[in-house]
């Protein structure tokens, strides 16, 4: 949370209120990104200010992510789309993946549960910075050439993968009606308060 200015206050008046970090993060995100464009599909909904951004699942309120200050985003076809997600998907099994402390990548093509894994392809790489120790876990299935509903990549590297404007930061894909989807890149700054609640997806997977 490096950046984050927030009254220690209301903070605490906030979780005692809550019950939970995640909770309050999300509505201090909320707050400070305000009304702005929104974007949705019968799975995710997005909204985008000139203070952040943030995106929640309609029928799953904790898989939340929000960023507050720098952020990039443009529309995207279907084909684009298609060979970013082949790119990034193809990603560990390039050379790349030694320059990779970790990487997330999770997609939904359709309604989901935690439990079958259906309709979703789910992927996490780490490495640990006091060992040689790497953790990888796989879950579901990609599905070359169908448009996802929705994805999402978090990355942890050296340099940017093609396709990508940052080495450090997240990105995700909203789904919407006709040939123009919505694409969001958020690079990780000192000066940028960035990806407040992302969990990392091996605990989102267990």
């Amino acid at each position: 949370m490096d950046g984050v200015m927030m009254d220690s206050e209301w903070f605490a008046e906030q979780l005692e209120a809550d019950g939970g970090v995640t909770q309050v993060l999300a509505r201090y995100v909320k707050q400070q990104v305000g009304e702005g464009m929104e974007f949705s599909n019968e799975i995710a909904r997005a909204v985008l200010s000139s203070n952040g951004c943030y995106y929640e699942f309609r029928e799953l309120p904790e898989e939340f992510s929000g960023a507050l200050g720098e952020f990039t985003h443009h529309f995207v076809g279907v084909q684009d789309t298609l060979r970013l997600l082949d790119r990034l998907y193809h990603l560990p099994l390039t050379d790349f993946i030694h320059s990779v402390a970790e990487l997330s990548l999770f997609v939904v093509y359709d309604r989901f549960d935690w439990i079958s894994y259906q309709n979703i392809y789910a992927y996490h790489f780490q490495r640990s910075t006091l060992s040689e120790r790497i953790v990888e876990d796989i879950r579901g299935a990609i599905r070359h050439g169908q448009l996802p509903r929705f994805f999402k990549l978090r990355l942890l590297s050296e340099r940017a993968p093609e396709g990508l404007i940052f080495s450090r930061g997240m990105a995700f894909f909203i789904a919407n009606p006709g040939e123009r989807h919505l694409l969001v890149q958020v690079p990780y700054t000192r000066s940028n308060v960035s990806d407040l609640i992302a969990r990392p997806l091996s605990v989102q997977l267990h």
